[in-house]
């Protein structure tokens, strides 16, 4: 199958098709910007498969009511409760439960990066230039807090922006919400993440400076929150 292709019958989340992301090496990491972002290498990555966009209300609360979960916490916000906007308010805990009912997982640290930079290490998805209003839902040049320059005081609709998807064609990678990981959080080398609590957060948000809107970007943040108005996730399937 092609690189990003979208398969057929592939989509356990209605409306939400998960992308195909290539085995290969890859860029991981950088030399450029905070340190626990060090070192910048080359890895083998295993071909995996990530949904095109953020989760959004109209899925969560599909799963909430096939599952009786608890609500997003934000359901009833009457703007980022909007049904075609990612879905916030919702912990490590939320965001691993969903993805499971779906056969799916959250993805780690290198699968979000790999699909959100391609093989050739950009600094955003759409290459190597700064965030960019026209292609991200970003925040104010001072961090942190929102404005509309965008078209959005707060999150843009899941599919928006297509001008900056990434290499295979997903979504939003940087920009509008940021997005759960698996891992634990811990440097790259020469520490062991087994103590550790916090997980990572991916991609930057919607109330975020050109600082935090990078591929590499890593923020640790603790698990069990779920009042982030501008934290949500997707899921990936790891091929066997």
């Amino acid at each position: 199958m092609a690189s990003g292709a979208i398969a057929a019958g592939h989509e356990p989340i209605a409306g939400n098709p998960l992308v195909d992301i290539p085995a290969g090496a890859f860029v991981f990491g950088s030399d450029n910007g905070p340190e626990n972002e060090r070192p910048r290498r080359v890895v083998e990555g295993s071909a995996f498969a990530i949904n095109r966009t953020e989760i959004t209300n109209r899925q969560y609360r599909a799963f909430v009511a096939a599952t009786g979960h608890r609500p997003a916490f934000y359901a009833e916000h009457p703007l980022l409760g909007l049904a075609d906007r990612p879905v916030v308010g919702v912990s490590w805990g939320d965001a691993t439960a969903f993805c499971r009912h779906y056969g799916l997982a959250l993805p780690s640290e290198q699968q979000y990066e790999r699909a959100a930079r391609g093989a050739e290490g950009n600094a955003v998805p759409w290459g190597n230039g700064s965030s960019d209003e026209a292609r991200a839902n970003v925040g104010a040049d001072a961090c942190c807090s929102g404005d509309d320059r965008d078209g959005y005081p707060m999150t843009a609709p899941a599919d928006s922006f297509a001008a900056g998807a990434s290499p295979e064609g997903v979504l939003n990678l940087v920009g509008n919400v940021w997005e759960w990981t698996s891992d634990i959080y811990a440097p790259y080398i020469g520490a062991s993440a087994a103590a550790g609590h916090h997980r990572v957060l991916r991609g930057g948000s919607w109330n975020s400076d050109a600082g935090h809107l990078t591929t590499t970007y890593r923020l640790a943040y603790d698990p069990d929150f779920r009042f982030a108005a501008n934290g949500g996730f997707r899921c990936v399937r790891s091929s066997p």
